[in-house]
């Protein structure tokens, strides 16, 4: 089992079998991470299609563990979600991705859960950036990401969300 840690705060990899127990709910989830049932589950963003997307990014990248869904757990207890959109690209972008249940909101933890997928991905020698994507109206994911160093690299369309803002940060130089 794949897992990061940050004080109180530990991020958690998704496997196949923890994808199935959370199909059938957060706390069957629970119960398979040996976690007591989360106040709230899911997280926005986090439904059927992220998991059958979820299972089908680790089924083309079987030799790249981590490169996807990680469960965000703080104080002992299911937290959200964050996780990365698949393996670093030709570019060496990696992008990222996190959701906080609204009753653990307002804490810290998606700055937390981002700052250690940045750490971790900057850990691989082929990540020259990380990315991340949010919605203009969604000032705390915006926040977020100030916080953990990225700045507004572009503003674009997109067919089904509308407005998107692209955050980027850089590999530090050393």
């Amino acid at each position: 089992m794949l897992v990061e840690r940050d004080g109180d705060l530990t991020l958690i990899a998704a496997t196949a079998e923890s994808l199935d127990a959370e199909d059938i709910g957060g706390e069957a989830l629970a119960r398979f991470l040996a976690l007591p049932a989360p106040q709230a589950w899911p997280p926005e963003h986090n439904d059927a299609d992220t998991r059958n997307w979820t299972r089908e990014l680790m089924t083309r990248h079987p030799d790249e563990p981590g490169y996807a869904f990680w469960y965000v757990v703080a104080d002992g207890a299911l937290a959200g979600i964050c996780g990365y959109k698949g393996p670093p690209d030709t570019e060496g972008v990696v992008e990222i991705g996190y959701s906080v249940i609204e009753p653990m909101q307002r804490r810290g933890l998606g700055t937390r859960a981002a700052r250690l997928l940045v750490e971790r991905a900057f850990r691989d020698p082929r990540i020259n950036s990380v990315a991340a994507e949010t919605l203009p109206p969604l000032i705390a994911s915006q926040t977020v990401l100030l916080r953990c160093g990225f700045a507004l690299a572009e503003r674009k369309i997109d067919p089904e969300e509308g407005e998107v803002w692209r955050y980027l940060v850089a590999r530090p130089q050393t």
